[in-house]
């Protein structure tokens, strides 16, 4: 099986836990919520699944009033909120862990204001979409698994950056790319295809 098998069977897994929980559903209910990340990308590796939410008036406790019925699903083993607003990410943080049969998944959940400035996910989306092909997102994939057998930890942004921007083709070159760019989040990445 290749990394991208591995990654579709992944993406099949995320869609199925978003529409148990009814997830996208309930946070369209105070904003827009738009899937990033791996999983809008169809580059999963890790279990985790990431969204965003945007809107005019920000109450946590209305999204948190849908989401705290969700700990009655057996699956849900925990919930967490925390206040960011007052940091550089400058949002209210939700996480959902979910246990699918043997594997843990984490649910990255953020609320914004629509009048938010900075770095957003959701911005990355269509430029990805657009721009991964299959040798790419297979390039991607095979970084990432890599980096989890060496026990190494880089955001996933980077890895987008050193292959879509930078033209680089495996771990080994993604790792020496890491010693002469900026590595830390958060990161505003302005993405520009490799030449």
């Amino acid at each position: 099986m290749t990394s991208l098998d591995r990654a579709f069977q992944k993406k099949q897994q995320a869609e199925k836990i978003l529409n148990e929980l009814q997830l996208i559903e309930k946070w369209n209910t105070i904003g827009e919520c738009y899937i990033v990340g791996a999983t809008a990308y169809d580059l999963i590796v890790t279990p985790d699944i990431d969204l965003e939410t945007f809107c005019d008036e920000i109450h946590p406790q209305k999204i948190m009033q849908e989401l705290v019925i969700l700990v009655a699903n057996p699956n849900v083993l925990e919930l967490k909120y925390h206040d960011y607003s007052k940091s550089d990410f400058d949002g209210h943080y939700f996480k959902i862990i979910y246990q699918a049969e043997e594997t843990e998944w984490t649910i990255d959940m953020w609320l914004f204001s629509n009048k938010r400035n900075g770095a957003l996910s959701r911005d990355l989306v269509p430029f990805m979409k657009a721009h991964l092909t299959s040798e790419t997102r297979e390039i991607i994939l095979d970084i990432k698994e890599a980096l989890i057998e060496r026990q190494e930890d880089y955001s996933s942004i980077f890895i987008y950056q050193a292959v879509l921007e930078f033209g680089i083709k495996n771990v080994e070159d993604f790792l020496l790319w890491t010693t002469t760019h900026p590595t830390t989040v958060p990161f505003h990445w302005q993405p520009k295809l490799a030449k």
